[in-house]
């Protein structure tokens, strides 16, 4: 078979098969296989075979390396594997084998950063929007909601979310103030008679 190299950086090679893009290797374990930078050579299968044991390995390295920094989602290891880039065949493969080891959790994910977002203030739209852009399960996303957003936690996060916009609109005329209030939190997926009844109560 067909493999050649092209660089990616000063150290690390993109390995080609057959002129398909099957993974990364750097430069030190490239030189154990004779494969010269940037040209064309042939592999036995045999030899093959060690080739895509080492790029497997060498990836797994960096997934870990990768998931070690945060919590984070199977979307987002899946799409980290194929930015190095990764055949998709060794894209799942290493996925699947980090969900197994639970490693990698959506369920996991989606609490802490439901918790993460709790404490910022954002509310079950806001937060549902982000948890969508990691490719979190609707299933699961409404079952962490669910959870997390008591009426409690949700008149306290309506209430700090409020006493941010009067600070935010402090220099407007009480009318216009009540209005651009209204308007921003409403826009950030909170109810609109709930805003207007604390607003009337803070008001007196």
């Amino acid at each position: 078979m067909k493999v050649r190299t092209k660089s990616k950086s000063k150290t690390i090679y993109t390995v080609l098969i057959d002129e398909e893009i099957w993974g990364i290797l750097p430069k030190k374990i490239l030189h154990f296989f004779s494969l010269p930078p940037e040209k064309e050579i042939r592999l036995s299968k045999e030899e093959i075979i060690k080739l895509l044991s080492e790029i497997e390995k060498y990836v797994w390295s960096k997934l870990l390396n990768y998931i070690s920094f945060s919590e984070r989602s199977v979307w987002q290891c899946k799409n980290y594997l194929e930015q190095l880039p990764l055949n998709e065949c060794l894209v799942e493969k290493l996925v699947d084998r980090a969900v197994a080891a639970n490693y990698v959790n959506d369920q996991r994910f989606a609490e802490l950063y439901v918790e993460h977002l709790i404490n910022k203030g954002k509310n079950p739209r806001e937060i549902k929007s982000k948890l969508l852009t990691k490719h979190i399960d609707d299933g699961i996303i409404n079952e962490v909601i669910l959870n997390y957003f008591t009426p409690e936690k949700q008149e306290e996060i309506l209430n700090l979310n409020i006493m941010k916009a009067l600070t935010r609109y402090s220099k407007y005329p009480e009318k216009e103030k009540k209005e651009k209030i209204l308007n921003y939190l409403t826009r950030r997926g909170f109810s609109y008679w709930e805003i207007k009844e604390k607003l009337d109560k803070i008001r007196g």
